[in-house]
């Protein structure tokens, strides 16, 4: 007996035959050869089940067609593939330039519409004939400019400096301001590696003044970058050491000892968007009434709140802070004191 097939690979395999045949193809060919048609269900079961799926398609956007007689006498079902397949597409080097200046906008985002934005440019680039030769060109304009944060040529001069120094193991000093401080601080470093996220470059390695491992976002680094005079090789990097690791972290794990799960609520309106973004180490999870608790990790200190707020400021009014019950009245108590602020 022929197994059942799930209903997707039955649909597909539907659409692979009638766009394979060339012609249309009658109800009783198409359930003698079309895998998920050709089992041992009764006639009028099979067919039911044909009619849906006929409907399903066609909501879709596969126009799954029936003609009487064609100019041969023949009659079926068939898909016209004019209606299916796109028409190649015609861009002009200044509507490619656009195109690629989105994907640059859409390729560090976790959110549910970069995700849709990547996939839509995806299948547009690959029916577009200027897309390698466009790419390319833009590239070399766009791709250094492009990018949120202030963008000099200072931060690029720095960012050169310290590709050399992450080559050649060569310590590094520069003036660093923190979010929220007035002034930069005297920093020592010693680079271990360098990386792209999310529109921004970062630089990983030990601060050699408090003797930890820091990230340093570079746009931040106030003056110019110096590199310690000599041949290099002044460091070894731990092994292990994975710079994606770093800079993949959320902010709120960046500073503080103790790490802790955190929990939060989100209205039934933003639960998919936060589920279709989750970063490493997040679970998420849907109550019945469609909301949803994302469940991520946090470090203990007195400014986790500031860098989660950051985050959940693209739901406000959609979210609430469930636990731990320090970070809860941590955001409170800020929360209150903008208002007050601002009010």
């Amino acid at each position: 007996m022929i197994e059942s097939v799930p209903k997707f690979e039955r649909l597909m395999n539907l659409v692979a035959y009638l766009l394979a045949s060339g012609e249309p193809v009658p109800f009783s060919t198409i359930r003698k050869s079309v895998v998920g048609y050709n089992d041992f269900a009764r006639e009028d079961a099979v067919e039911k089940r044909f009619d849906r799926d006929k409907k399903e398609l066609r909501e879709i956007g596969i126009p799954v067609e029936y003609i009487a007689s064609d100019e041969r006498g023949r009659d079926g079902y068939f898909i016209p593939r004019d209606a299916y397949y796109h028409h190649e597409l015609d861009l002009s080097p200044d509507e490619a330039a656009l195109l690629v200046v989105l994907a640059n906008s859409a390729r560090g985002g976790n959110d549910a519409i970069s995700a849709n934005l990547r996939a839509a440019l995806l299948k547009i680039s690959i029916d577009s004939p200027l897309q390698e030769e466009v790419q390319r060109a833009v590239s070399e304009r766009h791709m250094k400019t492009f990018m949120r944060g202030k963008r000099d040529r200072a931060s690029l001069d720095n960012l050169a400096r310290l590709v050399t120094a992450v080559g050649e193991h060569r310590e590094v000093k520069f003036k660093y301001k923190k979010t929220g401080a007035r002034d930069g601080s005297a920093r020592r470093v010693e680079p271990y590696g360098l990386g792209y996220r999310e529109g921004e470059w970062y630089i990983v390695g030990r601060d050699l003044e408090r003797d930890a491992l820091r990230q340093f976002k570079v746009v931040r680094i106030q003056g110019a970058v110096t590199m310690k005079k000599g041949p290099g090789g002044e460091f070894d990097v731990p092994a292990g050491f994975d710079i994606e690791e770093h800079i993949e972290r959320p902010p709120w794990e960046f500073e503080g000892e103790k790490t802790e799960r955190a929990e939060i609520l989100f209205a039934p309106e933003v639960a998919w968007m936060v589920e279709q973004g989750l970063g490493r180490d997040q679970k998420f999870g849907y109550r019945d009434d469609g909301s949803g608790v994302l469940h991520l990790k946090v470090k203990k200190s007195p400014t986790t709140h500031q860098r989660l707020l950051h985050y959940l400021a693209a739901y406000s009014g959609q979210c609430a802070i469930l636990a731990p019950s320090w970070l809860r009245r941590q955001a409170m108590t800020h929360l209150k004191e903008l208002g007050k602020r601002y009010a």
